[in-house]
């Protein structure tokens, strides 16, 4: 499976070094499911040259990523047991980097436009809602 991804990636990057533009849609949730015990990633991309990097050690996290816009970009580390993260982004040059430690803990932030915020979230069964416009 992770040699098939492989080989579309590489034809997609192939594709767009020669047209210009190439679409790339690959769920990646199932794969990292299959690697770490029932984590999840769910990652939704719409312009150019966003970013996101999502670290999952542990059990039970899960991510959940909008990025609309361009020049975006997530960091996403969980570690323990159990943490979600919602993460929205809608505009241009936005930057997050969440860092959840313990377990149970919930982080949502949306951001529109040319905002960036940084956070350490530890304990058990933490919530933490942010929006900056």
């Amino acid at each position: 499976m992770i040699n098939k991804i492989k080989m579309l990636l590489m034809l997609a990057m192939l594709g767009f070094a020669s047209h210009g533009y190439a679409e790339v849609s690959v769920q990646l949730t199932s794969l990292l499911e299959r690697h770490a015990l029932a984590n999840g990633v769910d990652i939704t991309q719409l312009g150019d040259l966003n970013v996101a990097d999502v670290m999952q050690s542990g059990q039970g996290q899960y991510a959940v990523l909008l990025q609309q816009g361009v020049l975006n970009q997530i960091v996403v580390q969980q570690t323990g047991v159990g943490h979600h993260a919602g993460i929205t982004q809608y505009g241009n040059n936005n930057s997050v980097e969440v860092i959840q430690n313990g377990a149970n803990n919930l982080i949502q932030v949306e951001q529109w436009g040319d905002r960036h915020f940084t956070i350490e979230q530890s304990g058990v069964g933490a919530t933490i809602s942010v929006i900056q416009y």
